[in-house]
């Protein structure tokens, strides 16, 4: 009986403060860098989080790793920035276990990535393309991929700084390459296929960590005989698998908290006696209370009761509570010997976001409702306290924002790499549709539970949320997020005003993967489904069931719509007189309202009632019909 091989592991891809010149238009503008890691702790890192192997694959430089050369288990690599000559597409390719002569020939052949490619071939140096459906320069087509499928036999199947939608793709494409497609590809762009078996790709793992907080989180494990040179072999050979955690949008905004902080410390040098300009005392002096002589628990524990002390006044049970659960997420893991080592990336990734999450919410809540509760007389300074402090709350969650907006820019290119790779279309749509609470009675309520029969008779998945004053959960049918504030309605008839959780929502909406988002109101759960559908690059629609009024706002709300259902001819009219593009105006029936949403959104193929609909809107807008709904780019 032959003894099993053991298997080994090493992220192949990670980053230190040696990628020191960015290629982001941002971060060039800041005068940072990529990454502020320390090379040394990118190793302790790795190592207790049971990687075997340990490399540094910094930009265009061997330094990252040459400054762990000495530690067992490690050997030297760096990410090329290369280019497709034929498009301009910029791409990234790791060079694994590359020696230093060979790296300068690289470094001056990489402005092709075919050249650069020939050379680490005839080097014998095992190299990967990362990342490769990652759009960085808004050139990627059809085409380009085919190229990077020809080229290369190695693709790194799991970045853990790229969400699932991505990684997974390219895990089906390559799982979908036979013999014939590659010779068709070959065929396509007068380009030869390497290798015996080049449809059969090797995949990888690596986290892509720019932090020193999520290394290992993605990796790659091989069999081999205890040395780096076998390990590598593995790989070269595709005898290896990649294993841990996709990223998300959270694990991306907290890399650009991680480096942001760091950049701030950089250019008001808080490390040194004097600041770097006088001006900017008073900052320092501030900020200099979190240096690091005080630890870290610490140092949150006194910013927030510095800045939020209402939080804590009259018995306000809501800081004593973070607190609390600050000490529970974070404070016994700091107190373990491995620190934040001691978990995976994943987890460490959740509870510092719910962490934040909860701080944030409490401080909005604070501020908000005295703004929104007539009942609540503040003078004007207090007024313009509570609102800048809500804004900065807000400014300070941008990395959020910005992050859900990057991870999910490519999806309209995914789509269409899933048509011509796998002659697939998109799946069914799963819709998320805000409105205000659902009443017993009423016009809109009625049309909602239509809309999720017609759903569930369908077989989609849709879910209504709305936001009140209630507990967050689950309430007629609903599911209800506790809104930051919230006022009465002046009559009967109006809609109470209420903000809900922004980043709550987003983060809910992301992780379920919700493809589509309809909205029956425009107030406050309306505003933050727009913002949603905009952040996430999700297709959005709207339905009103009464007439609306003549106001700027509600004809500026209908005008970010990818489509507007109006209930009347007349109502599809005034909106049309208002401005709307009349492609975009429907007219429905009550009857027709559950095939025509959710046809728009790419469902089951509609009934009459659809046709019904877009006859009525053609007549609206006075055009022809387009074979296909038309939607703003």
């Amino acid at each position: 009986m032959t003894q099993a091989r053991a298997t080994y592991r090493a992220d192949l891809h990670v980053h230190s403060r040696c990628s020191d010149n960015p290629t982001h238009a941002g971060i060039r503008a800041m005068r940072g860098r990529e990454s502020y890691a320390e090379p040394l702790e990118v190793y302790a890192a790795a190592r207790s989080r049971g990687m075997d192997f340990v490399t540094i694959s910094d930009h265009n430089t061997l330094n990252g790793s040459l400054a762990i050369a000495h530690l067992p288990g490690t050997f030297l690599s760096t990410e090329f920035d290369t280019w497709f000559p034929e498009d301009g597409t910029r791409v990234h390719v790791v060079a694994l276990g590359i020696d230093e002569r060979t790296f300068a020939e690289a470094e001056r052949a990489r402005a092709s990535v075919h050249d650069l490619v020939a050379c680490l071939r005839a080097a014998g140096v095992v190299h990967y393309l990362a990342h490769p459906l990652f759009d960085m320069t808004g050139t990627l087509t059809v085409d380009t991929v085919e190229r990077m499928l020809l080229l290369f036999n190695v693709l790194e199947g799991r970045n853990g700084a790229r969400v699932n939608r991505c990684n997974g793709l390219l895990l089906e494409i390559a799982a979908s390459l036979t013999p014939q497609t590659l010779a068709d590809m070959a065929t396509r762009q007068g380009l030869e296929p390497y290798g015996e078996t080049p449809w059969r790709k090797a995949l990888t793992g690596g986290s892509d960590d720019h932090t020193g907080l999520f290394v290992a989180g993605a990796h790659t494990e091989a069999p081999g005989d205890g040395t780096a040179e076998a390990f590598l072999d593995a790989v070269a050979r595709g005898a290896c698998r990649p294993v841990g955690a996709d990223g998300d949008a959270r694990l991306l905004a907290h890399s650009i908290y991680s480096a942001s902080f760091w950049r701030i410390r950089e250019m008001l040098r808080l490390d040194e006696s004097a600041p770097r300009r006088r001006s900017l005392n008073l900052l320092h002096k501030g900020f200099g209370k979190i240096g690091r002589d005080v630890p870290v628990l610490d140092k949150a524990v006194r910013g927030v009761r510095s800045m939020a002390p209402g939080l804590y006044r009259d018995g306000d049970g809501r800081g004593p509570a973070w607190e609390a659960l600050l000490e529970r997420e974070l404070g016994a893991l700091l107190a373990s010997p491995d620190g934040i080592n001691a978990v995976d990336s994943r987890e460490l990734n959740r509870r510092l976001f719910i962490v934040a999450l909860r701080l944030a919410d409490d401080v909005i809540d604070l501020h908000l409702q005295p703004l929104l509760d007539p009942a609540v007389h503040l003078s004007r300074k207090r007024r313009l306290q509570s609102a800048f402090a809500v804004g900065m709350v807000h400014f300070l969650q941008l990395p959020y924002f910005i992050a859900w907006s990057l991870q999910s820019r490519d999806r309209a290119s995914q789509e269409r790499l899933r048509r011509h790779f796998l002659a697939m279309g998109p799946a069914d749509p799963k819709i998320a549709v805000f409105s205000d609470p659902l009443a017993e009675t009423g016009s809109a309520s009625m049309s909602l539970r239509r809309l999720a029969g017609t759903a569930a008779e369908r077989g989609l998945e849709l879910e209504i949320i709305t936001s009140t004053s209630a507990p967050t959960g689950r309430h007629d049918g609903a599911l209800n997020f506790r809104a930051n504030a919230w006022r009465p309605p002046a009559t009967a008839t109006d809609p109470p005003l209420v903000v809900p959780p922004i980043v709550d929502v987003l983060d809910y909406l992301e992780e379920n993967d919700f493809t589509a988002i309809h909205v029956s109101t425009a107030g406050g759960a309306g505003l933050v489904a727009l913002l949603a559908a905009k952040l996430l690059h999700l297709p959005v629609t709207g339905a009103f069931h009464a007439a609306l009024p003549r106001r700027r706002y509600l004809t500026w709300f209908c005008g970010m719509l990818d489509e507007v259902f109006a209930p009347s001819r007349a109502a599809a009219r005034d909106l049309v007189a208002r401005g709307i593009d009349p492609r975009r105006v429907r007219v429905l029936q009550a009857a027709d309202e559950g095939e025509a949403i959710l046809g728009s959104f790419g469902g089951p193929s509609p009934g009459p009632g659809w046709r019904h609909a877009q006859g009525v809107r053609n007549a609206v807008s006075r055009r022809p019909a387009p074979s296909v709904p038309a939607r703003r780019g």
